[in-house]
């Protein structure tokens, strides 16, 4: 076994060569001719002998922070007051920037962890108290003195808690300090703006009543007037999700009389968009939304019409485009391709042609391809 001279005399001998860093001393062995009693590896040859780190080996002073002595808590935390820091950025600042004594850790928070530490304000002496050891007001007070500052919304109300103008004993966080109570920063500051989870709306008959005296035409001026800001806040802008049990359309909704809301067939419906050159489900979504949708005419005819349904390209008529360059299988051959499936119903038609193992000679809606169809 090779025997390597003792660890003060391998430390001195590596002092003396200059180096900065564990890779120049691996550099300085694979390109000089090292002594043969000095270890390449130094730090496990001399582990429990007197190793204390790269640092301390070569002499440049670097000593990781497990073999660094640090000086008491308290004694740390002295220094620390005296530097007239007010944050944890503050003094991360001075450990980069600043000749920092070497025994005063750069993180006393994991230094001095179980050894006095408790947060950054008693250690900087800033007076800063994290929110869970901070005495806060009652809630009704808090909110009382937050609808004061007279702010529009979460993000003014976070640029007050940063501006240093907030007293200690009311909480940045007030969601987190009175969650019983809280509702909502729209509640909080008094403006009005509730989260939808938190929201108390009006009953349906109520707001039903309200919006119809407003004497609005279509789902165009309903939606100018929620974008208004004269809608209270416990009418809600969209009625069809809040009273999905009770909503009937938007023409039940404004009272405006056009009062037929019973779904038109899936073939009218089918013709009506056909008939507006619509030939893109995006299409449909925007044309939906745009007001000039009939109150009959569902927007989501994929939900309304289940049985019938097949694909937005059978829908919108555009498939029958696609048709036209498919050579298909004759009737009497598709059929008999069909038939060997076993399928039961439509629904199970479906199924198959969605999933991807129909042939593509075989179309998805023989009905629109076939002659015989109506035949037979």
């Amino acid at each position: 076994m090779k025997k390597f001279r003792d660890f003060e005399s391998a430390r001195e001998f590596a002092r003396k060569l200059n180096l900065k860093s564990r890779t120049e001393w691996k550099e300085y062995c694979k390109l000089n001719n090292k002594q043969d009693d000095l270890p390449r590896y130094p730090e496990g040859v001399y582990k429990n002998k007197g190793w204390k780190g790269w640092g301390d080996f070569l002499g440049t002073g670097n000593i990781s922070p497990k073999d660094k002595t640090y000086r008491s808590f308290e004694s740390a935390r002295e220094f620390a007051r005296k530097l007239n820091l007010k944050s944890r950025t503050e003094w991360e600042l001075y450990s980069k920037l600043s000749d920092k004594p070497d025994d005063i850790p750069a993180s006393p928070s994991g230094t001095y962890k179980n050894k006095g530490w408790t947060i950054w304000g008693d250690f900087l002496g800033s007076g800063n108290i994290k929110p869970g050891d901070r005495q806060s007001r009652s809630f009704e007070f808090a909110r009382e003195f937050a609808r004061g500052l007279n702010l529009k919304g979460i993000k003014e109300w976070k640029e007050y808690c940063r501006s240093g103008n907030k007293p200690d004993d009311i909480p940045q966080t007030p969601e987190g300090t009175y969650k019983n109570d809280f509702k909502g920063y729209g509640d909080w500051l008094g403006n009005g703006t509730v989260a939808s989870q938190d929201m108390v709306f009006r009953s349906f008959s109520e707001a039903r009543n309200y919006v119809r005296n407003l004497k609005l035409k279509n789902n165009t001026e309903w939606k100018a007037y929620c974008r208004s800001g004269n809608k209270p806040y416990d009418i809600p802008a969209g009625p069809e999700q809040t009273y999905k049990k009770d909503f009937k359309g938007i023409s039940d909704w404004l009272g405006n009389g056009n009062t037929r809301m019973i779904p038109v067939t899936y073939e009218e419906c089918r013709k009506f968009a056909q008939k507006n050159n619509i030939t893109k489900s995006k299409e449909w979504e925007n044309f939906s939304k745009s007001g000039k949708r009939p109150s009959n005419i569902p927007g989501h005819p994929q939900d309304v019409y289940k049985k019938e349904w097949i694909s937005w390209g059978e829908f919108l008529g555009t498939d029958r485009i696609a048709n036209q360059l498919i050579q298909y299988r004759s009737f009497t051959e598709a059929r008999a391709f069909v038939q060997k499936l076993g399928l039961k119903n439509n629904l199970d038609w479906k199924k198959y042609c969605n999933s991807g193992n129909k042939p593509d000679d075989i179309p998805a809606a023989p009905w629109q391809v076939y002659k015989e169809w109506k035949k037979k």
